[in-house]
């Protein structure tokens, strides 16, 4: 337990990234590419490669960093793209050491008071109703591990960039150009353009609207607004999944391809992936595309 909480809590702080493994340590966001993108990671011909030597090679879109063991495919194509879109915030310092980073205390220096202090308070920090709910057996992996950064505000958000010093402070206008500074809280909750889609997922799904004003919160009331039986938590989890995995990636394609699609557009991509997560993990489930765009709960049998 203590090897296991010590490790999340201490992250690789990359300088000029000669002292680095690229897949394996945690270097961005605390995590390890490996944890993040382990399809990807599967694939590649050089595990141990670092930092600074896929940076050299290229790391962007056709360069020479990407080696794999045959060529990917679309879903593969796909995962590439995000971890690319990911590196693109990222720089290298030269003649910078890289070294390691404790993430407890404030001032980011290890104490040996600050590790105890993490021990004991573990459970309330980690322990919570809505980190319970980020792992669900019907959704990918990928989609899971982007929660899992939401709900520890750990996403690229603009506003998480500028206090990182990677973007401007004029920069930190929501990429939907409503004029707020784009927060994680502003992205998925109230933002005029992302957040309205909540209301469109309840009415097609016939649950009542979730007004909770924190991330957390609005996990949490989201997935037992429809009642308490099991299925129907399951269910609405899922639901709630489909819909941050689908606004963030759709915030990724607005800010780095210029694309942007409407809310309607948005509320399909939930309803297809939510059909085609549940018919892959559920072969025999009887569910017919067509009545599922219109009633999900009466092709589940929850009405």
């Amino acid at each position: 337990m203590f090897h296991k909480v010590f490790r999340e809590h201490v992250s690789r702080k990359v300088g000029d990234g000669s002292d680095t493994f690229f897949w394996t340590d945690p270097w961005v966001d605390g995590i390890s590419l490996r944890e993040r993108f382990g399809r990807l990671f599967d694939l590649a011909e050089n595990k141990s490669a670092l930092v600074a030597e896929m940076f050299m090679q290229g790391w962007g879109i056709g360069g020479a960093a990407w080696v794999w063991r045959r060529q990917l495919r679309a879903w593969e194509e796909e995962l590439l793209g995000e971890c690319q879109s990911l590196l693109l915030t990222l720089f290298l310092q030269d003649h910078v050491p890289d070294r390691w980073q404790w993430q407890s205390d404030l001032d980011d220096v290890y104490t040996v008071r600050g590790a105890y202090q993490l021990l004991t308070t573990q459970d309330a920090i980690i322990l919570d109703d809505a980190s319970g709910l980020i792992w669900h057996r019907q959704v990918p992996l990928k989609v899971s591990i982007c929660v899992w950064r939401l709900l520890r505000d750990r996403l690229p958000t603009k506003a998480n960039l500028v206090t990182r010093g990677i973007l401007s402070e004029a920069a930190h206008h929501c990429v939907s150009g409503c004029g707020e500074v784009e927060t994680a809280q502003h992205l998925f909750l109230s933002c005029s353009t992302f957040g309205v889609l909540w209301s469109l997922v309840s009415s097609w799904i016939g649950s009542s609207l979730v007004t909770a004003q924190t991330i957390p919160d609005h996990f949490v009331q989201f997935t037992y607004s429809a009642g308490g039986l099991r299925a129907r938590r399951s269910f609405m989890q899922l639901i709630w999944l489909a819909c941050v995995w689908v606004m963030w990636t759709e915030r990724n394609y607005s800010l780095f391809r210029g694309s942007a699609n409407t809310v309607h557009h948005m509320l399909d991509k939930i309803k297809t992936f939510s059909f085609r997560w549940l018919k892959a993990t559920s072969s025999t489930l009887a569910l017919n595309c067509h009545s599922w765009w219109s009633s999900p709960m009466l092709c589940l049998g929850f009405v």
